[in-house]
Formats: structure tokens, sequence, C-alpha cells
């Protein structure tokens, strides 16, 4: 099965994202990360699931866990050994293809995680947890897990370096691949940086530390 987890406060660009994940996938799993309602247009989509959870606290990990882990109970559910997990933030907008070309890559690189590099980038391959050049890095903004190898996110990192957990930890369960081409269109980024996530980031950056011996970049 093909899911994408999308954490949302139901900005407007979500639209956008649907529109263009939601053919690529049988399951949208969103994730409402604040007590807004979320937009009539969510309506529109047969392939949406209607069971939402709500977050008031600040923490992209346990909203990408509270996906993760809808994400197989529905698997389960449908009996399914393996599944492919996208996740995405509310402002990107993937292109036609991308998820196959991505899941394929992953799963042609017996990987756990894997994400593109957009137009004219080089195939990259990590397959152990360790600093590499930033570009060639997870794009923490798309990227597509594995299902069943039960990669969760790292609650006591809130904002920053949830991908950067990710990544590495993907690594220790067989890699990480970065395909060529299909470039995300990523809207807003860093557009929701206020001073309470300043602050988060700072305290993000010492718990990756302690947890790792180093920072990943």
């Amino acid at each position: 099965m093909k899911f994408a987890v999308i954490p949302t406060n139901g900005r407007p660009c979500l639209e956008q994202c649907l529109e263009a994940i939601s053919p690529q996938v049988d399951l949208v799993v969103l994730v409402a990360t604040g007590n807004e309602l979320l937009p009539d247009f969510v309506l529109n989509y047969d392939n949406v699931g209607q069971g939402h959870r709500f977050y008031d606290s600040l923490n992209i990990s346990a909203w990408w866990n509270k996906g993760l882990d809808h994400a197989e109970a529905s698997a389960v559910r449908y009996g399914r050994p393996t599944w492919d997990v996208a996740v995405l933030n509310d402002d990107v907008i993937v292109p036609e293809g991308w998820f196959d070309a991505v899941a394929t890559g992953m799963r042609q690189n017996d990987c756990a995680a894997a994400c593109s590099g957009g137009v004219g980038s080089q195939g990259w391959v990590w397959r152990e947890p360790k600093a590499v050049p930033l570009q060639t890095r997870m794009q923490g903004f798309a990227f597509i897990l594995a299902g069943e190898k039960g990669l969760r996110a790292n609650e006591d990192l809130h904002w920053y370096f949830t991908d950067d957990y990710i990544d590495w930890e993907s690594r220790k369960l067989g890699g990480m691949v970065m395909i060529n081409g299909f470039h995300v269109n990523h809207l807003y980024p860093n557009g929701q940086v206020t001073t309470e996530i300043m602050e988060q980031i700072a305290k993000d950056a010492q718990t990756f530390v302690d947890i790792y011996g180093m920072r990943p970049w």
C-alpha cells in the first residue's frame, strides 16, 4: 500500500499539496496540528483519511509518529506485509510520478528511507549514521519510509533535526537513498520560524548531540 502523512494546520497551500500527492497514493493521513477545523476542500478527496487527531504542542516528531502509526494500522488491517509511507510538509508540491520513483529507488537499494534530489542531482546512498554534504542528506520536507521497518521519529526532538534523526536511523536499518531528478517544490521553507521555534531549535541541536555525539551538519 501507498500512504502519505501530512501534518497541517489547514493552510491554503494544503490544497496544492493534496492535488499533487493524492493521485499517487492509496490513503492520505492528515494529522491536524492545532484545534483549527480543516478546510472544506479536504472533503473533495476520497482517499484522505478523516480520523484526524489534534495537537496543540509544537512537536513535529509527535505529528509524524501519529500519522505513521495510523498508516501501519491500516496496512496491517489489510494484511499487507510491506507498505510505503511518504511524509510531507503541507507546503510541498511533488511532481507527477514522484512517489513511485522514490519508493522504487528505496526498494531496489534495500533502504529504509528515500527522497529525491531535484533536477541535475546525483544519486546518493548512505548506510552509516554520520555527517554528509548538506545537499546529499535526506530532504526533510518530502521523504518516503519503508513502513514495515517500524521507523519512528524521536519525540525528544521537537522541530529541527527531526528529519536528521530519521535519516540517520534509516541508515541503521539498511540505508537512505536520494534518487536523481523529481524536483519537489517547497513553497515556504522556514516560513513558520518564530521566537519559540528558534529557542526550540537550540534545544534540539543539543539533544541531537547528546544522542549521537555530533551534529549532522
